[in-house]
């Protein structure tokens, strides 16, 4: 008979030890008790070291493992309790000022009394105007490059930028190089081009009766917009998704919208020929005029003298759900100026040397003010944003004046010894381009609108209109007698 052996799983340390042997796990011979492999079978036998317990840990032995993490979380937590600190000592620090709680105590709060023009700002109680790094105007010695030929039947120039500039005539828009005066392409499909209009990254040029739309990047032509009459001026506002322009043989002024470049509005003034149009920057009021400028040595016509007046509109609305309001100016209205805000405008009178006024009251007519004199025959007005004026140029005085819009009034004449054929102001509000002909000859002046200063760079022939180019430091001068121009940079 054989012994009945357990052949179960034994733990090396449940395995009770004979003596001086033991079982084997495998195969349950008895081995030494410290044979580390089974003598029969081979096997390891589990033997379990008897190695020495290790020391116990120390707080030391700890840090010594564990001093990244540590030193991590204190950092994180020196920083949250510095800020709660902050937060306790100066709770106050940096919120936005405002009216204090308590009664009785007030905290004063720059605010400005007037709403801002676009591109103004509030700073310390004022309106301030701040012009985009992207403009400027040009220096006091600027470089001239011309005179560079023009077609004979040349109609307008306008500047694309210090490289370009457009030429209108019979043919077409001629592109022509600013600096050499070499044509570079024509714009065959633009033909009897007339007036050059900057509108964003388009240029529209009218025509007898259309008015193309050219990009200003390709010099190409994107569309046509038919208006059946030839366009007298045009005006861009609301941010240049408007532009409003006037029919004067129609009598009637057109509304565009620019971003699909279509007529979607058209306003009739009965027998009046409206040439002058201005526009506010937010494209919710336009105003137009009747007056016009004679040739030299004519006299203006007796309906703009005596039936001289201005239509204000509403050319975000439809012609059906407005009235056009008829403000009788005798005088020769010959040109309107549109205050940014909507709330003013003012219209120059030729014949009266003058400039007036115009209010809008909320829910009320039109309100003439009380009229800022000028010098003698007053033909052009230009907003200057920068201060909040307005530059007034004239044929017979031979000078410009600078008027004060909130004060309405006077604030500085600049006499000169020849009259003013052209000016521009620069998008930064501060200079004003002057071309001055004077018998044979020209000149350019550079007003600086701060100091009031002149500078005149010499032509050497008439100059006779200035073009600026979209940021103010580029300037193109046409004489209309030499069919020439000059690049200004």
């Amino acid at each position: 008979m054989f012994d009945r052996v357990d052949r179960g799983p034994r733990s090396p340390i449940a395995e009770a030890i004979v003596g001086d042997t033991r079982r084997c796990n495998v195969c349950l011979h008895q081995i030494p008790a410290r044979a580390k492999l089974c003598p029969d079978c081979g096997e390891p036998t589990g033997m379990v070291s008897l190695r020495p317990a290790p020391p116990p840990l120390t707080v030391r032995g700890w840090l010594a493992a564990h001093w990244r993490p540590v030193v991590t979380f204190g950092v994180v937590g020196g920083l949250i309790g510095f800020g709660l600190a902050l937060r306790f000592l100066a709770p106050e620090a940096y919120r936005p000022i405002r009216a204090a709680s308590t009664p009785g105590i007030t905290v004063a709060e720059p605010a400005c009394d007037v709403p801002c023009w676009n591109g103004e700002a509030c700073e310390l109680g004022k309106c301030v105007f701040r012009p985009g790094n992207d403009v400027g105007h040009l220096p006091t010695t600027p470089t001239v490059a011309g005179p560079f030929p023009l077609p004979g039947d040349v109609v307008d120039v306008l500047a694309l930028d210090a490289e370009r500039y457009l030429v209108s005539y019979l043919g077409g828009v001629q592109v022509t190089n600013a600096r050499s005066g070499e044509v570079l392409s024509l714009v065959s499909d633009a033909p009897q081009a007339q007036q050059l209009y900057r509108v964003g990254n388009r240029v529209y040029a009218t025509s007898p009766e259309r008015i193309y739309v050219i990009d200003a990047a390709t010099t190409t032509v994107e569309k046509s917009i038919e208006v059946g009459r030839a366009v007298g001026d045009l005006a861009v506002g609301g941010a240049g998704a408007t532009v409003v322009v006037s029919l004067p043989a129609a009598h009637a002024l057109a509304v565009i919208a620019t971003d699909y470049h279509a007529e979607v509005a058209r306003f009739t003034f009965g027998d009046d020929q409206v040439g002058a149009v201005a526009v506010d920057d937010a494209g919710k009021r336009a105003m137009t005029s009747n007056g016009n400028i004679p040739l030299p040595g004519l006299k203006p016509h007796a309906n703009a003298l005596q039936l001289g007046a201005t239509y204000a509109l509403d050319p975000s609305r439809l012609p059906s759900q407005q009235d056009r309001v008829r403000t009788g100016l005798e005088g020769n209205p010959v040109d309107v100026m549109m205050g940014p805000d909507a709330a003013t405008s003012f219209v120059v009178l030729r014949e009266r040397n003058e400039v007036v006024p115009l209010e809008y009251p909320p829910e009320e007519a039109v309100r003439e003010q009380p009229p800022i004199a000028t010098c003698l025959q007053p033909e052009q007005i230009e907003l200057i944003r920068d201060g909040r004026r307005a530059i007034v140029r004239c044929n017979a005085g031979h000078a410009v004046d600078v008027i004060d819009l909130a004060r309405r009034a006077p604030l500085k004449r600049i006499e000169l010894n020849a009259r003013v054929s052209d000016l521009v102001v620069t998008p930064d509000g501060r200079q004003a381009v002057l071309v001055l002909p004077r018998g044979g000859q020209g000149a350019v002046g550079l007003l600086d609108l701060k100091t009031y200063e002149l500078t005149l760079i010499e032509l050497g022939a008439e100059g006779h209109r200035v073009r600026l180019s979209p940021d103010g430091k580029t300037a193109i001068v046409i004489s209309d007698r030499n069919k020439t121009a000059w690049a200004l940079r």
